[in-house]
């Protein structure tokens, strides 16, 4: 059986749950069980996101099956981990395995070519129908909205949100270990800011304005929050002995940005988009690299800063 720690405990009546939906980064997407024996539930970390139900962005639709049917495709995309990608004229599919359950697939999503609509199937015998169950269980989710995202509706990074006690949107982005989930918790210990995630920020534009928006993928510090803000400022984390602050031109932004973003990289029409997005994104809003010590002197560094014009610290 799938481990039973993503499973949430819960009371009699959610245990008959057919549907559920969420909104994150201004998109959003809805599950129905099409299976009399699926109880349906979105995880612990989704719950901050969800909405009264509705027609939505993405539909899914989750069923229990004896196995994966075959999809007939090419190989676009291996992560060297839990999944592969596969496409065909007709659309997507997300095939999900593990060497802890053997080399058979336990999971399988079908998505249209719009990333607006998804089958997502169970095999059942990994799955004890007795128990509700989140068919968007990760990384799924994560995937469907960053190949949503790729249809010109914006870009997924790795990065902190931040609403200064000045009322400014500051984006911190880094790589792996670069600082996010530290520069968070500095950031939460003041009471007047307010952090919109850890680790994962979504980026839309509206006219000249771009907006972050948090998301439930969280990182370290546990910080994920359902809402949104404009963004005035965007900085490069690095680790470094001194806070010192760089303006990066709109060329080495774009690829620094480009490089932590999450792009479908099997898609040179997905790819292109973002290469725009980006381009757009740093014509408006001033990007710096950030050299940082872990302390409160590195959130007064950027608090004294001005924004659209920031002079080194």
């Amino acid at each position: 059986m799938i481990a039973t720690d993503s499973i949430l405990e819960l009371s009699a009546a959610n245990r008959t749950r057919t549907r559920f939906a969420a909104r994150i980064g201004g998109i959003t997407l809805g599950v129905t069980s099409g299976h009399a024996n699926l109880s349906i539930v979105p995880d612990s970390e989704l719950s901050k996101f969800l909405i009264p139900d509705q027609r939505c962005d993405i539909e899914c639709t989750a069923r229990f099956v004896r196995e994966v049917t075959d999809f007939s495709g090419e190989l676009v995309f291996d992560s060297g981990g839990l999944w592969k990608l596969y496409r065909n004229s007709g659309g997507y599919c997300f095939r999900f395995a593990t060497s802890f359950l053997g080399d058979a697939p336990y999971k399988q999503a079908i998505v249209s070519p719009d990333f607006t609509k998804v089958r997502i199937d169970l095999v059942e015998r990994f799955y004890d129908s007795s128990k509700p169950w989140n068919p968007l269980e990760y990384p799924l989710d994560e995937l469907l909205w960053i190949h949503r995202l790729s249809t010109k509706q914006g870009v997924e990074m790795h990065g902190c949100g931040v609403i200064t006690p000045d009322g400014r949107g500051f984006l911190l982005t880094g790589h792996s270990g670069a600082g996010k989930s530290t520069s968070a918790r500095m950031w939460a210990r003041n009471p007047e800011t307010r952090v919109l995630s850890d680790d994962r920020i979504i980026l839309r534009a509206e006219g000249n304005r771009i907006w972050m928006y948090g998301t439930p993928w969280h990182g370290d510090a546990g910080i994920a929050e359902a809402d949104r803000f404009p963004l005035d400022g965007i900085f490069v984390l690095e680790h470094g002995t001194e806070n010192r602050l760089q303006p990066l031109s709109a060329t080495k932004a774009s690829a620094e940005l480009f490089a932590r973003s999450f792009v479908p990289h099997h898609s040179v029409a997905g790819l292109n988009y973002v290469l725009e997005f980006f381009d757009h994104l740093t014509s408006l809003v001033p990007c710096h690299s950030f050299s940082f010590v872990p302390n409160a002197t590195a959130v007064e560094a950027l608090l004294g800063s001005s924004t659209g014009k920031i002079a080194a610290a």
